[in-house]
């Protein structure tokens, strides 16, 4: 769908009219906001998200696709040596590859601006290492093509996670993905997974600095535990005396998925945890799927709920945390018959 000015900052974590948006990155340029959604249901059998059914958000337009040969990123600013890179020169750094769960920041419990996919590229820390960090090198500025820039900290930047991509999936990241080459940042929401990756500048101080459109600060954009049902419709009937098996997934950080509960009206009970488990892992930044088998005993509405757990014991709320309302405990109304 094509998004206005009003869904773009509801999406960014805002509303209209606000003072200011809590975000360290900045459109540059102007340009056609959007977003399409992902219906795709994982299951252990098939845990990553199709190519083709991945979501996609971007709010300045997209650029003109440069062909891999054709394609350069700049590091510059407080560095030892102002480096300029051809794709060629990325391909002959060590290949990183890893799953990812990416989800937009404007992403609700229910919503589907949430995937995962398999990415390979090379470390963000290999990159850097080329040009050398200056010791007054405190943030990274990601530059887009299409002018949009997002802003973290040195310290992010040198972390193990972070890794330039140039496949999705097992193949070339198409357009919409960023193609040819993007920036991933498994801990962060997607805001900071710059595509279309032009450049990058260590700055001197690591603060807000800019704005989009006018409007800005910053959060750190780490993700919060959340945990969505997927396996029954909000509104949907289900018939009393039957065990339904109800699934979805949960996300963390990267401290991992410790356990999952679901309630219907009385205690949390706990779930299944059927694919990245602690005991069986496959990605600190991947999703963790679960199941729980109801059996609903008296008819009437029902209000199912999940929430997650981490391995460091953090868990969610029944209150939106602004502007992370993903992470807010997911709840569905089921009519049992």
């Amino acid at each position: 769908m094509t998004v206005t000015r009003r869904r773009t900052l509801k999406l960014l974590g805002g509303t209209v009219g606000a003072a200011a948006l809590p975000l360290n990155f900045a459109c540059e340029a102007e340009g056609g906001a959007f977003a399409r959604n992902s219906t795709f249901v994982p299951t252990p059998g098939q845990p990553l998200t199709p190519t083709g059914q991945f979501f996609v958000t971007y709010c300045c337009g997209m650029p003109e696709i440069l062909e891999r040969t054709d394609w350069k990123l700049r590091l510059v600013g407080l560095v030892d040596r102002e480096v300029t890179l051809g794709f060629d020169d990325l391909a002959a750094l060590p290949e990183y590859e890893r799953d990812v769960t990416l989800e937009c920041v404007g992403n609700d419990p229910d919503g589907g601006l949430i995937s995962s996919a398999r990415f390979t590229g090379v470390r963000l820390g290999d990159v850097l290492d080329l040009a050398g960090l200056s010791s007054h090198a405190r943030g990274l500025k990601f530059m887009s093509m299409e002018g949009y820039a997002s802003l973290l900290s040195r310290a992010v930047g040198e972390d193990d996670g972070p890794m330039l991509a140039w496949a999705m999936n097992g193949a070339p990241l198409l357009p919409e993905f960023g193609a040819p080459v993007r920036a991933v940042f498994p801990a962060r929401y997607g805001m900071f997974s710059v595509k279309w990756l032009d450049s990058i500048a260590a700055t001197r101080q690591y603060a807000p600095y800019g704005a989009f459109r006018g409007l800005g600060f910053s959060i750190a954009g780490v993700k919060p535990v959340r945990s969505r049902i997927d396996g029954l419709r909000d509104g949907g009937q289900v018939a009393a005396g039957e065990t339904h098996d109800v699934t979805g997934l949960a996300v963390t950080s990267g401290a991992g998925v410790a356990r999952v509960e679901v309630r219907d009206a009385g205690d949390w009970r706990p779930a299944e945890l059927t694919y990245n488990t602690v005991a069986d892992p496959r990605g600190e930044h991947l999703w963790t799927l679960w199941r729980y088998r109801w059996t609903p005993q008296t008819t009437g509405r029902h209000v199912l709920s999940v929430r997650a757990f981490d391995t460091d014991g953090e868990t969610q709320s029944a209150d939106a945390r602004y502007p992370y309302d993903s992470g807010t405990i997911h709840s569905i109304r089921v009519v049992v018959v």
